[in-house]
């Protein structure tokens, strides 16, 4: 008889669900919307009917029931805090689902791609955060909780410092820079005074989105050598190292290099190396350590599904299996 176990990477744009057999089968897969309850201004209360409405599409592919699940493992962007961890455990517990773990997501990566089961992961995606193990089994996270804690804020953060850099130059007496133009383009005018406007009608409602301003007007204009950009990418590199760097310098790594985990479209889809070159010298100069980037090539929710089976059978039947579950999902 199969027995079923469940991994969930609750993100703020996207979700997904996938269900897997102990041996490493997979079952079944639903994805949706946003469950970090973050995201909603209803918060918790807005978030789950989305949460259940994902659950119940995914048992109803596996033609299982919740009760059926012999441990499911949650990686939720937005549990920060152990306040907003046992509020989810509270109503994962009332949906059936008893054997089960919830950790932020920025831990997942650590558990799919470090080589030793130890590591750094970094998400970077809407918000970013990052999460540590080290091989003596301490935990932390760094970030994910905000712009008082030095969050840049994912993609919407760089985003913003974009649209700063470009308001700048013409109100608040900041260095000219070729992005300007590149914005002005992408917006489709031609004159300063339209720039706010342009910025509310057609940023701010998503009509243009934060891929669009990187692509065609940040990472553009640096790979032209614009002077601002690259600073910006600069500083964006120099903010991640200090989160990262943070995190090796709170846990215990004897090695000289620590493997990073990358999640997140604001780095996997950079178009420009600079970013995260200037991030790894600078995470040299805070902790003298090397650190080795593993792009994650696979969904994160794999961590998750992974943790699970762990939960369940152990961690020799997981790296049994790990191979069969990230093959499974490439």
């Amino acid at each position: 008889m199969s027995k079923y176990v469940l991994g969930v990477d609750g993100g703020g744009t996207k979700t997904d669900f996938f269900v897997f057999t102990t041996s490493g089968e997979f079952v079944a897969k639903a994805t949706g919307p946003a469950t970090n309850h973050e995201s909603y201004i209803g918060g918790f209360d807005e978030m789950t009917p989305i949460f259940e409405e994902i659950l119940n599409r995914v048992l109803q592919q596996a033609n299982i029931r919740a009760e059926e699940l012999i441990a499911s493992v949650f990686g939720m962007a937005g549990i920060d805090v152990p306040s907003q961890k046992e509020r989810m455990e509270e109503y994962l517990i009332s949906l059936g689902i008893s054997n089960h773990r919830v950790y932020n997501d920025s831990f997942l990566g650590v558990k799919v791609a470090c080589s030793k089961g130890y590591g750094i992961s970094f998400v970077n995606g809407t918000g970013n955060s990052v999460g540590g193990i080290d091989k003596y089994g301490n935990w932390l996270q760094v970030g994910g909780t905000g712009e008082a804690f030095g969050d840049l804020g994912g993609a919407s953060g760089m985003t913003s410092a974009v649209i700063c850099a470009v308001y700048s130059q013409y109100y608040r007496c900041g260095r000219p820079t070729d992005m300007s133009r590149r914005m002005f383009n992408l917006l489709g005018i031609t004159s300063p005074s339209n720039f706010t406007e342009a910025i509310y009608d057609q940023v701010y409602t998503g009509k243009i989105t934060h891929r669009d301003i990187h692509n065609e007007v940040l990472y553009a204009a640096a790979s032209e050598g614009d002077f601002v950009a690259v600073e910006l990418l600069k500083s964006f590199g120099d903010q991640f190292a200090h989160s990262i760097g943070g995190c090796i310098n709170n846990l215990r790594f004897d090695e000289d290099e620590v493997e990073l985990v990358l999640i997140g479209s604001a780095t996997l889809r950079a178009l420009s190396p600079i970013m995260m070159d200037h991030c790894a010298r600078r995470i040299y100069d805070l902790t003298r350590k090397k650190v080795k980037m593993i792009p994650l090539s696979v969904p994160p929710a794999a961590g998750a599904v992974l943790w699970a089976i762990e939960l369940a059978k152990g961690p020799a039947a997981a790296n049994a299996v790990h191979d069969k579950v990230i093959d499974a999902l490439i």
